[in-house]
């Protein structure tokens, strides 16, 4: 063999070695997870849930979640709550996943009140890029707005979006307490910082199995000694039998506002509720079977109202 074969030959021998470590690599790429282990990720299947009265004694409304993908890793939590006597919520809580973030980070939120006529009763919305927290509410048809430069530390989360991170935090197996910050408007815009305590494994009546509760008290400092006593706890159920689910909550419709209870309508795979339209801000409410519960006969003792 001349030369020139021997060169070929080891031409070959050398792409045969690039082209298995190519593949090796591609491998390796494939089985490399771009976040920690234990991470949870964005997960929050389209779900019902039933809301009760504080006392959980009767059925006040229902509201359903969806996750909704957008452009850019970024996800909107958007909530569609109903209430019996008219009422109606539009939530929208947008997030963006980061690969090798243990949980998403907050872009924006806006939560519109209305009323049962459609007009508008109060809104709070916040955005990370503008930098600012604004809480308008309505007297009379008139808007009074508080407009506040903020600035949101990483941790920072608003409305249900808050349920996300801390699904993440009991999913990788932490327990104690974790420490992180809220928009809310109390009644001005503003960043509260939030400790969330876990507690042991035990049932809850409206809800069947084990569940963990996580309990959620704003921390103001010294002015917890003034303002404490009107930011009630609040209290989330997470199933850790059903991926960490969150099945029930315990909180306010808005500062000062009335106390409610969120209870997932049971079932291991949520579903998409049927027909209804799908409310979205500034849109009057329509009266349906979906917006007006009945909380007769049909009530389970863990909140299912099934559809008519």
């Amino acid at each position: 063999m001349g030369r020139a074969g021997t060169m070929v030959k080891r031409m070959g021998r050398i792409a045969w070695v690039w082209f298995c470590t190519a593949l090796i690599l591609m491998w390796l790429i494939d089985l490399r997870d771009p976040r920690p282990a234990g991470a949870a990720g964005i997960d929050f299947p389209p779900t019902d849930y039933v809301i009760r009265a504080a006392d959980g004694a009767s059925v006040i409304g229902r509201v359903h979640f969806s996750l909704e993908p957008g452009p850019g890793a970024l996800s909107t939590l958007h909530g569609d709550y109903r209430y019996a006597n008219g009422d109606y919520d539009v939530e929208d809580d947008t997030v963006r996943e980061v690969p090798g973030a243990v949980a998403p980070l907050f872009v924006r939120s806006r939560h519109a009140f209305f009323k049962p006529d459609g007009s508008p009763d109060r809104i709070g919305e916040a955005n990370l890029a503008a930098g600012y927290g604004e809480c308008t509410v309505y007297e009379n048809g008139v808007a009074h707005a508080t407009r506040a430069q903020l600035v949101f530390p990483p941790d920072t989360y608003a409305g249900a979006s808050v349920m996300i991170p801390l699904r993440d935090f009991l999913a990788a197996g932490a327990a104690g307490h974790a420490v992180f910050h809220v928009f809310n408007c109390v009644p001005d815009p503003k960043i509260v910082k939030v400790t969330a305590q876990v507690h042991h494994a035990a049932p809850w009546p409206y809800y069947p199995g084990a569940l963990v509760r996580v309990s959620l008290k704003p921390d103001f400092g010294w002015l917890n000694l003034v303002i404490g006593p009107f930011l009630p706890e609040i209290r989330a159920w997470f199933d850790p039998d059903d991926g960490w689910a969150f099945v029930g909550g315990e909180s306010a419709r808005y500062y000062k506002g009335r106390k409610i209870m969120l209870v997932r309508a049971y079932a291991k795979t949520p579903q998409l509720r049927q027909g209804g339209p799908t409310m979205r801000a500034g849109a009057p409410a329509a009266p349906s079977a979906e917006a007006t519960p009945n909380p007769g006969p049909a009530e389970t003792p863990h909140g299912v109202v099934p559809a008519p």
